[in-house]
């Protein structure tokens, strides 16, 4: 497994990228200028994923994290767009493994979640749903691996107005190390899908 598309990269993306680069791995980015507005309810990535020539695996990055955001804005940008960019690459490469990125709070509560995160959080356990239903799907269809990475604080916000209190952890902080060595397990354990794999420090047992 050699091919692999990163989709909207982002900072975890681009931070990870050099240990792949290093094994030899080729790697196509896909960004939000090849495959277009993604909060756009017309989203249409087809003629994106047409550009592409080869494809073993795929890891979508992409997404959006806003405080107090709509609940459609985050459905549309950390769900529904994934799920149309996976399909359209699924139905170009049939047997190409899926691997989405989530958040360690997936397993909790909205209730017990501050406010300010509650619309993009519950994006996220949705993307997770898409992501068990797609793994046994396409696992019988066409024998497509489907996992997600759930990660934990890895790098502090960009943006002032998006910082919120890392929480407590029982292990050091995920660091982008430890993401790339999460995917290059999943990448390359055949007889691992439908999984989500936590690199959040210990913080889901919080």
């Amino acid at each position: 497994m050699k091919r692999l598309v990163f989709v909207g990269p982002g900072r975890i993306g681009e931070a990870v990228r050099a240990s792949f680069e290093s094994e030899d791995y080729t790697i196509t980015v896909l960004s939000r200028r090849e495959y277009g507005n993604f909060l756009s309810p017309d989203f249409a990535p087809e003629a994106a994923v047409a550009t592409l020539t080869a494809c073993d695996a795929v890891i979508f990055f992409a997404g959006l994290f806003e405080l107090n955001a709509p609940e459609a804005r985050m459905e549309q940008a950390n769900c529904g767009a994934i799920r149309r960019l996976a399909e359209a690459i699924h139905a170009r490469f049939p047997q190409a493994q899926v691997i989405t990125f989530l958040d360690a709070r997936i397993h909790r509560t909205l209730e017990s979640l501050p406010e300010a995160v509650r619309a993009y959080v519950k994006s996220k356990q949705t993307l997770a749903q898409w992501t068990l239903e797609a793994a046994s799907d396409w696992g019988k269809s066409t024998g497509a691996r489907v996992n997600a990475i759930a990660p934990g604080p890895v790098l502090p916000p960009p943006n002032k107005q998006h910082s919120e209190k890392a929480g407590d952890c029982l292990t050091p902080r995920p660091t982008p190390a430890d993401v790339a060595a999460a995917l290059k397990f999943l990448l390359h354990t055949p007889s691992v899908t439908g999984q989500v794999l936590y690199v959040a420090a210990g913080q889901q047992l919080l």
